[in-house]
């Protein structure tokens, strides 16, 4: 449910008091061996989505625990497209295509800043079962189960905040699908960067994640075993933040390329996101 690579520069600092409305655009394209799908056993599928999300953001001014509180709603509509061989019960090539709405994302985030080089945050997320989704081999963009996600950030910029160093781990908690009767295992994921201001609005750097199943999938679905799985992603980021109509705007950018995948989809990750303070 969490989108690997999402955070990475300046992942610990928190937005100043305002409203705030983002607009982010991904595309993934990857394939993965032995997997199950909408209750369906695949051996071997091919994927590529390419969504839109909406993000709508409150600061208030108002500090909670001496800390700066943000809280977040976002909804994704996405095109998804599945290629796989599928048993069922006779082997056969299959594709499958379509656009949907997606779970919506709900968050709260609470950060700090000590000091005058470190910054950081605690967050909870939660996806809550609103996207389409339909049982079987289908392109369905929803996931047609709640789950959470608990996460520390944090950036450290030494000296004249030149260079950066940012960090954040997080576990996600996902809960059964009653349809499937399916129950995914829980995750730990860990993502890191290191970037280089080179002007007050350009920073340039290196953006990476680890991610890796800590719990066995469960329930009478899982017939294929505990199915634990692993990847890790790098790749170049970048930050820029300007002036639109006198309102602050913040647009990044990221281009992942996966590797050492084990029961886990492989390929390439590319994000892009606009956010306008009004």
């Amino acid at each position: 449910m969490y989108l690997l690579g999402a955070q990475s520069l300046d992942a610990g600092i928190s937005p100043p008091p305002g409203w705030y409305f983002g607009i982010a655009a991904a595309q993934y394209t990857g394939s993965v061996g032995g997997a199950i799908q909408g209750g369906v056993r695949v051996a071997e599928l091919d994927k590529r989505a390419d969504s839109l999300t909406g993000v709508l953001l409150f600061a208030p001014k108002t500090r909670v625990l001496g800390g700066q509180l943000v809280l977040s709603v976002a909804t994704p509509y996405a095109y998804l497209r599945l290629e796989g061989q599928i048993t069922s019960p006779v082997v056969r090539q299959r594709a499958v295509s379509g656009t949907g709405k997606g779970d919506t994302a709900l968050g709260a985030r609470l950060g700090w800043h000590v000091g005058s080089s470190f910054w950081h945050a605690i967050a909870l997320s939660a996806w809550a079962p609103t996207g389409d989704y339909q049982k079987g081999f289908t392109p369905s963009i929803g996931h047609d189960r709640w789950a959470g996600d608990v996460s520390w950030s944090m950036t450290y910029a030494p000296g004249n905040h030149r260079t950066e160093m940012s960090a954040v781990i997080g576990y996600d908690i996902n809960s059964p699908n009653d349809a499937t009767h399916y129950r995914s295992g829980n995750e730990v994921h860990v993502e890191l960067g290191i970037g280089r201001r080179f002007t007050p609005q350009l920073e340039v750097g290196l953006a990476g994640y680890a991610y890796r199943q800590v719990t066995a999938d469960s329930g009478s679905g899982a017939f294929l075993g505990s199915l634990k799985g692993r990847v890790y992603g790098v790749g170049p980021a970048l930050n820029y933040n300007t002036k639109l109509g006198g309102h602050g705007i913040v647009l990044l950018a990221r281009y992942y390329t996966e590797f050492d995948a084990k029961r886990h989809f492989e390929g390439n990750l590319a994000l892009v996101s606009a956010t306008l303070r009004f």
